[in-house]
């Protein structure tokens, strides 16, 4: 592994602690960066020393709730060119507050040509928003997730013509909504005995929902018969809380889970993996890269993020391409989704162009947003 193949390009203060990045997959607005915050206000101690048994547990009841108040919100940013420095920086276009954003998801094809993205919240409840041209989001719909539960994931797909949504919870359930019908609830059940720290659908069959959850499971529903799964995996020994397929292999799914190890799976043999490799830190988030998937890009909790080179499956152990650092508590990660330097510094095709690719990562207890260059051969 060559340490020395990223580069910083800039770090951006989010004010809250930072846990998820996702650029824009739509033509003319992939320079469109979201940034999900979360905090949890910490409680303020009641100093009175005197007081009736009734007020005491009035207190009680406040102090409790008081420890439960989140805050955060979703930050929009615009991948701009810096003439300056000749190099490219992020400009910050809009922050909307609201309780703490624990994941957001663009739905890949535009709706009567608006971008529509969705996020889960620490209130439990699945939002819908819409980007305009002028790349301000603007709420569209939300929906309620289980009861007095916190929303952690969620995933899009296209069923029939409509979308939908998935979404996971804190309390282990996940709910399909169609979004063409102002989130009406298509099912909803108990998937996991623990949180459900992610979910996201089959990329090639809309019935087929994968979740993940704190039992240490990693399963296969079918939306046609919810009573039970048709997959219950336990190679995972710590809590599941990644997965995504491949962008162009049908056949291929990757998971990742608090127990360091990246997982890729064939579907026409969930028996055991075809390969994986140990990270050293848990994997909240996996990334294919979009141009030959040949990658992965990870979220790597206390160990940075990673670019895992997947151009031999099945061959061994994965090799790592990249180590990026320079993280307390990675939780976000994304590739970028253009040719950053021949679209954004106006440079022509080149041997450095063409071997480079522009990510965002952010960091959770540093309150910062990451975007660096990855170099490869």
């Amino acid at each position: 592994m060559d340490v020395e193949n990223t580069r910083t390009i800039t770090t951006v203060d989010t004010v809250l602690n930072a846990d998820s990045v996702e650029w824009c997959p739509h033509l003319g607005m992939e320079d469109v960066l979201l940034c999900g915050t979360y905090k949890l206000e910490e409680s303020i101690p009641n100093n009175k020393t005197e007081e009736s048994s009734s007020q005491t547990e009035a207190n009680e009841q406040n102090e409790e709730a008081a420890k439960q108040i989140r805050h955060g919100g979703v930050i929009v940013y615009k991948l701009l060119p810096n003439e300056d420095l000749g190099l490219i920086d992020l400009q910050e276009n809009q922050t909307l507050k609201m309780c703490g954003v624990l994941d957001i998801k663009w739905l890949e094809h535009q709706i009567e040509d608006e971008a529509i993205f969705g996020l889960v919240d620490a209130e439990g409840n699945l939002q819908l928003l819409k980007l305009n041209k002028e790349r301000i989001a603007e709420f569209v719909t939300k929906s309620q997730l289980s009861e007095s539960s916190l929303g952690l994931s969620l995933g899009w797909t296209y069923k029939n013509s409509s979308p939908c949504v998935a979404a996971s919870d804190s309390s282990g359930s996940v709910t399909v909504f169609d979004a063409s019908k102002n989130l009406s609830v298509v099912s909803q059940w108990k998937a996991h005995d623990y949180e459900a720290w992610i979910t996201a659908f089959n990329r090639y069959n809309p019935n087929i929902v994968y979740s993940g959850g704190d039992d240490c499971k990693f399963k296969m529903w079918d939306l046609r018969d919810i009573s039970q799964p048709t997959l219950c995996s336990t190679r995972h020994k710590m809590g599941v809380c990644s997965v995504q397929d491949h962008p162009f292999n049908e056949h291929i799914t990757a998971t990742g889970s608090y127990d360091e190890e990246l997982i890729i799976w064939d579907h026409r043999h969930m028996k055991q993996p075809i390969c994986s490799v140990t990270l050293n830190g848990g994997i909240w988030r996996i990334k294919w890269d979009p141009f030959k998937g040949d990658k992965i890009l990870t979220a790597t909790m206390y160990n940075g993020a990673h670019i895992v080179d997947c151009t031999d499956l099945g061959k061994g152990t994965l090799p790592i391409a990249a180590h990026y650092n320079h993280h307390n508590l990675a939780y976000g990660a994304d590739w970028y989704r253009m040719n950053w330097n021949r679209d954004l510094r106006g440079e022509k095709s080149s041997k450095t162009s063409s071997n480079s690719m522009l990510i965002s990562t952010c960091s959770f207890y540093d309150q910062s947003l990451h975007l660096w260059e990855w170099k490869y051969q």
